[in-house]
Formats: structure tokens, sequence, C-alpha cells
């Protein structure tokens, strides 16, 4: 039946990191391809623009004129710009949960968490700026907030304890090293781009190397 349902990026609940689905405006009881190549631009579109804009700042029109769509057309899928955003993000968690899987085997060596880091940027041109989208529009709406809040910290756990892994430091604050090793790596990406040539990408990506290196086998003391 044509009406209201919801998608994901297409990956097992058990391999990802819990995250809010979109709920988009299906037209017809399936989705042909020609509807899926244009949902794909309308959520490409975004991510450009938020990078852009931000979150506060893009609105329904300068996605569609980004996806080369009408303004009907954006509203024939997603019912608002919160749902494009789900949208989005449900596709930056699960490469990003991908990418972490092989930290690892990669973080064993500092050579090896180079190369890594340098994958990880690599994600970061393509999701980066959700990442600044949601965190803009967390502080604004407090349900986005509430139900993004799980899938992030969840994703921050699987991140610090992938880095006491391949660090051999068992560690209780798995938690928060993710959350510190993902704010490292997001604002170094972010003004790799707000600075341009102004800032060597390459020396950036060696100094958020010898950070997470660091961090990783530094275990902090018992709190008291």
């Amino acid at each position: 039946m044509a009406g209201t349902s919801s998608t994901t990026a297409e990956i097992p609940e058990d391999e990802s990191p819990e995250f809010p689905a979109a709920n988009y405006r299906q037209p017809a009881d399936e989705l042909g391809p020609r509807a899926q190549r244009t949902i794909a631009r309308i959520v490409e579109a975004t991510r450009e623009v938020f990078l852009t804009h931000g979150y506060s700042g893009t609105t329904i029109d300068e996605i569609a004129r980004a996806a080369d769509v009408s303004r009907a057309s954006f509203y024939t899928y997603f019912p608002s710009k919160r749902e494009v955003l789900f949208a989005v993000g449900a596709r930056a968690v699960n490469d990003t949960s991908r990418v972490l899987r092989r930290l690892p085997t990669a973080g064993t060596t500092i050579v090896g968490l180079r190369e890594w880091v340098r994958e990880y940027f690599v994600l970061l041109d393509a999701h980066g700026a959700f990442a600044f989208a949601w965190t803009q529009a967390a502080h604004e709406d407090e349900a986005i907030r509430t139900a993004g809040m799980k899938g992030h910290l969840e994703l921050s756990r699987e991140f610090g304890e992938m880095l006491a892994e391949s660090a051999g430091k068992p560690r209780s604050d798995t938690t928060e090293l993710g959350v510190a090793m993902f704010s490292l790596l997001e604002r170094s990406w972010s003004y790799t781009h707000l600075y341009g040539a102004h800032l060597d990408r390459d020396a950036l990506e060696e100094s958020a190397t010898a950070c997470i290196w660091g961090a990783a086998r530094q275990v902090p003391g018992k709190r008291r």
C-alpha cells in the first residue's frame, strides 16, 4: 500500500549501530529505478548543501536546486528536512561503522593507523557535512537530539573499544575515548575545508594520527 515508509542504508541491523530511520513518502507500493535515483540525488544534494550552509541555513528549495528536482518532487519522497537528515545520517553511520571495523588490525602499528586516518578523512569528504549538520540540528531540536544520541554514543563506544583493542590497553572509558577521537578527526577535517590551501592536509593527518596513537595507549587512572 502506498504511503509513508522507512528507509536506511542496506546493511543488516546487527552490523551497524542503531540510527533513526528516515520516514519517506512512498507514492507507490514499490519504488522503481527512477524513484530510487531521485531519492539518491536528493540525499547527495543534501550532503553538499549541509556542508555549505549547515542544517539551519539549508532550505528545501536549496536542496531541490542542488538535486535538480522540483520542490514538489522533494515532497513526493520526504515530508520534511528532518527526514532527509535522517536518510543522510543512516548512510554516514553505516559507512563509518564499516571503516571502524578495520581499526583493530590497522591500529596495531603507527603506519597502519596513519593509513586508517587517511581513509577516515576520505570518508569525511563524503559524510563530514552530516556530522556538523546533525550537531547543529540536535542543539535546536530536542527530538533530533534524543533520536540520534543513542546511535552516536554506541558508535563512539565501538570506536573506543576498537582503539583499546588495537593498543592492547583495556579500559572502561571507551565511550568517552570514542567521542573525543571522533571530535578530533571531524574538527581537523573541517579545518582542511575551511582554510583550504593554508593547511597541509597530510601534515594534519599525521598530527591526528599521533594524537590518536597516544590517547589509545594512555589509560587514565581511576576516578576518585
